[in-house]
């Protein structure tokens, strides 16, 4: 019986970069036991949630002008170069509560910044142009529905090709990263076709998209068995003590000027990262692989829109430390992983 795998890659903004680093690790211990595939070329499925989306389209999506889709360095330095034209850095920031202030009244950034760096990496590229089975995920206020845009060879000859097949990839992309108050919604219309949707970041129902991928898996290959390989962008450790959450309203829980930020969401996402990580572990045992780390001693912000330098940094110091931390783990994946046929 095969084996299948799949490739789950979370949510996180900036830190999307720790799933393109550890991507990068397994790529060279692929090199180091003697094999010469790319890493996107191992996974018979590779799924994505807001900027973990846009890792997974980097990885199965030719870029402009060239037959290959990007490697992880390149994705990784993407992030490096690229995070600031994304989540510019304005001088009132960091002016505690008024510097988030204009947050209330509408989206934080313009998303011009992110379409420009998305159509410098996947230009005119459509859904059907994905090299490898690739599941990105939003949610439709308008219709209301979750939407789980699919493309690649799997998909060919089923109704996904009908419905996702000619999407740009840019705007699928748009929709799919589009995180209430930082992005405004994002209007996705297929060709030639009366279907849309007013989409939103997918994070707001399925920040970690691993049990989504498996079942998704599941229904392309029926009567295989699976390996999921989940990458996480680094856990929000930040408690809030009974004492100080007993007496808060909507200005503590959800306003983004709070001194908390955010909380409810935070609880939401984590929350739904450690329930998948527990069915997973119950259901594949052994085939389940979870590459994550926690957000202390200086390994970097919870804020998915830190985009400063030394930010940058410390993400890349955790998820080189998580790294290094998984060395077995991660031989033991390359060992294991071939090319799909």
């Amino acid at each position: 019986m095969a084996v299948r795998h799949v490739l789950s890659i979370d949510g996180g903004g900036v830190r999307g970069i720790v799933a393109a680093i550890v991507l990068e690790a397994l790529e060279a211990e692929l090199r180091a036991v003697g094999k010469s595939c790319r890493i996107a070329d191992c996974f018979d499925l590779i799924a994505g949630t807001s900027s973990g989306a846009i890792v997974a389209a980097g990885l199965v999506m030719p870029r402009p002008g060239e037959e290959d889709s990007a490697s992880p360095a390149q994705i990784r330095r993407m992030f490096e170069a690229d995070a600031r034209r994304i989540f510019p850095r304005r001088w009132f920031c960091e002016i505690p509560i008024l510097g988030r202030l204009p947050q209330l009244f509408g989206p934080f950034y313009n998303p011009r910044g992110l379409s420009d760096v998305l159509y410098e990496n996947f230009g005119d590229m459509v859904m059907a142009d994905a090299r490898r089975n690739l599941m990105i995920s939003a949610y439709s206020i308008d219709p209301r529905d979750i939407v789980l845009f699919r493309g690649g060879p799997s998909y060919e000859e089923r109704d996904e090709a009908n419905r996702f097949g000619m999407l740009s990839a840019r705007d699928v992309l748009l929709g799919a990263t589009a995180a209430p108050t930082f992005f405004p919604p994002h209007r996705i219309e297929q060709v030639d076709s009366d279907g849309c949707w007013t989409a939103i970041d997918g994070a707001v129902y399925i920040n970690d998209p691993a049990m989504a991928a498996l079942t998704e898996a599941i229904r392309l290959f029926p009567g295989d068995d699976f390996r999921v390989i989940s990458l996480g962008a680094g856990r929000e450790t930040r408690n809030y003590p009974f004492r100080e959450s007993r007496n808060w309203g909507f200005s503590q829980w959800v306003s983004p000027i709070s001194r908390f930020r955010t909380p409810l969401l935070s609880a939401i996402s984590d929350g739904q990262a450690r329930a998948v990580n527990r069915q997973l572990h119950y259901l594949l045992g052994g085939d389940y692989f979870r590459f994550d780390y926690m957000l202390t001693g200086g390994r970097g912000s919870d804020r998915i829109d830190d985009s400063t330098k030394g930010n940058i940094i410390r993400l890349t110091r955790g998820a080189l430390e998580m790294v290094e931390a998984n060395r077995d783990a991660i031989r033991q994946l390359a060992e294991e992983l071939d090319p799909v046929a």
